[in-house]
Formats: structure tokens, C-alpha cells, sequence
């Protein structure tokens, strides 16, 4: 188990109006609700055509339900996909539509919801996510699921999620989340930039709970890889949040950057047959490939 504590971090030293324009997505992204309209179009698409388990209750909250998409076969390696929105907005139904092409290709897909900013903590959110692996864990049977090849998967806010799933906190017990690894899409790994932003409006982050919650500077307490991956559009702030953990932590492996894709849309790459990403992230979750083959 690696227990190296992270030290200081480049994010620091940029100003409040710099972490504004690196994080604030939407003034980035003046059509970013059009595009999750299509999310939300595709996904319905994806519930219509796809067997499926909706709506699973994994906890006792009203929030802590889950989609499961099983595989074809029994015996399938799992992905539980996490949706983003900063930790105060989205849905599971809003993603639904990354699961045909994983399903496809053996993969079974579980999407899970959590309670929400501002009514909920992020340590809440963190515990809900856990709760929803040790659930699919505990229920992989009944989905045809090979409990030891569980991947957590998230998109923004998710692959922080995803990524805390590694870390102390993702841990119950002192047991390790139940997870053979991880894979960040456009995920955050350290909260301090967002301390003097607008997306803390709703979050409540001081810096002491923010450093609390970063994955790259807290302790992991997993050995299981973390794959990330970002669009080569992206701001300058989510590329050096993966350079950050990379840095920080043992056991990452980072994908070539995305071309021509920024925050909002390197989620297409889940509706594109033949997509090098895509296919990559199916090499890593049915163990067909090893990390960084894709290079």
C-alpha cells in the first residue's frame, strides 16, 4: 500500500480570476446545455434499446440508486460509471449512453447516482460511491458479473470520485474499495483551485477540507491503476490536474490526450464504434491490453 503524502502543488499559485477562467466550464462552453440535451436524448435512446436493471436501491437515501446494463455473457468484467456536474447537478439517466458500446464489447455497465451540492458534503458523495461498489461487489453474481474485475469509471466530478475510491477515504473498514482500478475522464484530483471560484458557491469547501478531499494529496490506500484521460481541449487546468496526480501518486497511467475534444464532448467518444479511446478503455477493463499499450 503507498502511504507517500503529496507536497505542494502548481495550482496554488494561480490567481482567483485564473482558477475562475480554468474551472468555470460553462462561460468556457456557451452550449454546454445543448450538448447534455443530446446526453440526455442518447440516453434515453440507450434506456429504450438496452436490457437493463433500473433504479437498484444500493442504500438506505433516496439518491443511492443504481443502473445496471449487464453483458451478454455470465463471467463479464464490470465498469460502474459515475456521472459529473461538479458535484451539484446531473443524473445517472443523464449518461446512460455510454453503456451500448461497453456492453457490446463484454463489458457490463453500472451507473450510479449520489446526493447532491448543496445538500449533501462531498464526503457524503464519497461515501455514497463507495456504498454503490461494495453493492455491486456484494451483487455481482446476480448480473453476471466476475467481482474481481470491477472498474470504477467517472467523467468530471466522477473521476474524482472514481479516483477517491483509491484513496483512504475510499475505504470502509480499513478494506480497500472492492476495485481492480480506476479510470478519470476530465477528473479533478486536487479542490483547492476551486476554493475561490463560483463552483464553491454551492460545495462549502474551505482549503483545510479541500486538501482533505483531493486524491493527490491524500494517501492511497489501493494498489489498483488509475487510467486518466483528457480532451486536448480542455483548459490548462485540467491538464495539469492530471500531470498533478501523475506526479503525486504510483500506478498512473495517462492516455494520450483526446484530439479536437474538450470537457463537454470527450464523452462521444462512447458513441463511436471503432474509437482508438474507446477501444483502449476496453483493452484495460477486459485486461486484453496492458497499461500505457495504447501509446
Amino acid at each position: 500500500m503507498e502511504t507517500r503524502m503529496p507536497g505542494p502543488t502548481l495550482p496554488e499559485r494561480y490567481s482567483p480570476a485564473q482558477c475562475e477562467a480554468n474551472y468555470n466550464l460553462r462561460a468556457r462552453h456557451p452550449n454546454a446545455l445543448e450538448l447534455m440535451a443530446g446526453w440526455q436524448r442518447h440516453a434515453a435512446s440507450a434506456r429504450a434499446t438496452l436490457e437493463h436493471y433500473a433504479d437498484e436501491r444500493f442504500g438506505e437515501s433516496a439518491h443511492e440508486l443504481i443502473d445496471v446494463f449487464p453483458a451478454a455473457r455470465r463471467d463479464a468484467p464490470a465498469v460502474m460509471f459515475i456521472h459529473g456536474g461538479y458535484w451539484q447537478a446531473g443524473d445517472k439517466h443523464d449518461v446512460s449512453f455510454v453503456a451500448p458500446l461497453l456492453v457490446r464489447s463484454g463489458i457490463c455497465v453500472a451507473i450510479n447516482n449520489y446526493a447532491l451540492a448543496p445538500g449533501a458534503s462531498l464526503d457524503t458523495m464519497v461515501a455514497q460511491t463507495l456504498n454503490a461498489l461494495h453493492w455491486l461487489h456484494r451483487h455481482a453474481g446476480r448480473f453476471g458479473i466476475d467481482a474481481n474485475r470491477i472498474y470504477v469509471m467517472g467523467h468530471s466530478a466522477g473521476g474524482h470520485l472514481a479516483a477517491m475510491m483509491l484513496t483512504t477515504h475510499g475505504a470502509a473498514n480499513g478494506m480497500a474499495a472492492p476495485v481492480r482500478g480506476a479510470i478519470a475522464l476530465s477528473g479533478l484530483f486536487d479542490l483547492v483551485p476551486l476554493v475561490d471560484t463560483s463552483i464553491n458557491r454551492a460545495l462549502g469547501l474551505n482549503e483545510a477540507n479541500a486538501k482533505r478531499l483531493s486524491p493527490a494529496r491524500i494517501a492511497r490506500h489501493s494498489d489498483a491503476p488509475i487510467h486518466m484521460l483528457v480532451g486536448e481541449g480542455e483548459t490548462r487546468g485540467f491538464h495539469e490536474q492530471r500531470t498533478l496526480l501523475s506526479s503525486q501518486w504510483q500506478g498512473v497511467h495517462a492516455l494520450p490526450p483526446v484530439p479536437r475534444r474538450h470537457h463537454y464532448d470527450i464523452l462521444e467518444i462512447f458513441r463511436e464504434p471503432g474509437n482508438a479511446w474507446l477501444d483502449s478503455i476496453v483493452g484495460i477493463v477486459r485486461a486484453a491490453t496492458t497499461p500505457g499499450s495504447f501509446l
